[in-house]
């Protein structure tokens, strides 16, 4: 079957049955989508989706590992804002309410055919294209001027203050305001949603480690299960996002 892109997507499939990803493989090849890639954890998604960038991810419900497949939905929807759609054979209500939350672009349920699985490619690139657009009118119609891109003006009182990324150590929400915490002591408390400061910084400086709190990554000492290490700071990390975040690193282990 012949597509409307010029270029193969790149599509990720996220399944840890075997037979089952390799089939999904199998069919998107037929249907012209070879630029392919299988993962079969959370912790290797994110590897691929860094390393890649895919356009499109096939996200099965119902893997093994720490998180399960909505869980590493949301990680997607929150840090790397590449669309997806879910593979399940579970549609109680249940599921599909906990799904919702994530925004997907489809579903596809099992058992599913060749037939359902282009439909739902189809339609979520579709769409993927068509939000991409009047997301990027938006963003052209409320930021006219492009701002250095190693820093940030924050608005205090009638002031405008530059910030540097790498001054900034983490940002902290608290019901409707955020504080952005700098290293030399200055505190910026602002009136909008963490998501809202998030996207206006590069997303691979600065990653979500809970739902309260993101920070600079350049200034992480140290990680456990519980805490991120600002030096003597203690930042909490969520459970859900704790696989995602270690993914980032360049890590050894010792001996």
């Amino acid at each position: 079957m012949d597509t409307d892109y010029q270029s193969s997507p790149k599509i990720l499939i996220v399944e840890d049955e075997p037979f089952i990803a390799e089939n999904l493989q199998e069919m998107l090849g037929i249907f012209g989508y070879e630029n392919t890639e299988i993962a079969n954890s959370a912790n290797q998604a994110i590897k691929a989706i860094k390393a890649s960038r895919p356009d499109l991810i096939l996200l099965d419900v119902k893997i093994k590992g720490d998180q399960d497949g909505i869980e590493l939905g949301g990680i997607i929807k929150e840090q790397y804002k590449v669309p997806f759609v879910y593979i399940t054979s579970y549609s109680d209500k249940e599921t599909v309410n906990r799904a919702k939350q994530t925004q997907p672009l489809g579903f596809i349920v099992k058992p599913f055919t060749k037939d359902d699985v282009y439909a739902a490619i189809e339609v979520a690139l579709f769409n993927k294209n068509r939000i991409a657009v009047a997301t990027g009118e938006r963003l052209a119609e409320n930021n006219p001027t492009t701002y250095n891109n190693d820093s940030i003006f924050i608005k205090k009182k009638s002031m405008l203050e530059k910030v540097k990324y790498s001054e900034l150590e983490w940002i902290e929400a608290d019901g409707n305001h955020i504080t952005i915490h700098a290293r030399d002591g200055r505190d910026f408390t602002i009136r909008k949603s963490l998501k809202e400061i998030t996207d206006r910084l590069p997303k691979d400086r600065f990653l979500r480690v809970h739902k309260s709190f993101v920070v600079l990554v350049d200034s992480v000492t140290a990680i456990d299960t519980n805490y991120v290490y600002l030096g003597a700071k203690k930042i909490p990390i969520g459970r859900s996002y704790y696989n995602a975040f270690t993914a980032t690193l360049n890590t050894i282990s010792a001996s």
